[in-house]
């Protein structure tokens, strides 16, 4: 389901329409990328009859480990406000009959109801948000989580551009770590930390509501 109202509002976001070489760039990570969606789905704990979000899901790669952690009964949300993004997602999803249902739409306007999910990522997307939006997406994402639900989120180091792969360079400056985790306290989330991941570019953050 498109919002088309809400298409117009968040103009300033930095959209990826070329979905498709995406796509197949973060499958060059290969087993690195493999194992690190692993290790999201195994920090948000996720767990059979689950219901989690996928914010920025690009073409859907995480929320099909996330779909396969929460089956039979749980099912997986992504949103995107790229059309190809979702297209492509959506096709991955019904290609391998996974429980996943994905829409455009904006992270800092997330169209779900309050305490909707156990669990919330947003991975290499808050970046892409206008800058002075970024806060309102984090506290869009403590809104839909339940109480006691866990949020990863997923994004550069700064300082390190020669490790990150050339695709994603023109954002890699930013020290995005520092500024979500300072976004995640301000937004009432609890038990809040940064850590590495298998990538040297990439960090992360859990917390919970």
């Amino acid at each position: 389901m498109v919002h088309s109202n809400r298409i117009h509002h968040h103009n300033r976001d930095r959209l990826i329409h070329w979905a498709r070489l995406y796509d197949l760039s973060t499958g060059l990570l290969g087993r690195r990328g493999n194992r690190m969606r692993a290790m999201f789905a195994d920090d948000l704990q996720l767990r059979p009859g689950e219901r989690a979000l996928d914010v920025g899901c690009g073409p859907g790669r995480l929320a099909m480990v996330f779909a396969k952690r929460v089956s039979p009964t749980g099912s997986v949300e992504g949103i995107d406000p790229s059309v190809e993004m979702i297209k492509r997602a959506t096709t991955r999803a019904r290609t391998k009959g996974m429980p996943a249902n994905f829409q455009v739409a904006f992270a800092q306007q997330l169209p779900f109801g309050d305490a909707t999910f156990d669990a919330v990522a947003c991975t290499l997307a808050l970046h892409h948000v206008a800058e002075d939006d970024q806060q309102a997406a984090v506290a869009e994402m403590y809104r839909v989580l339940k109480p006691g639900g866990r949020l990863l989120i997923a994004e550069f180091h700064k300082g390190q551009p020669h490790l990150v792969p050339r695709w994603l360079r023109r954002f890699s400056d930013e020290n995005m770590v520092d500024k979500a985790l300072q976004f995640v306290n301000a937004s009432g989330f609890t038990d809040a930390a940064s850590g590495p991941t298998n990538l040297r570019w990439l960090g992360k953050i859990t917390a919970r509501k």
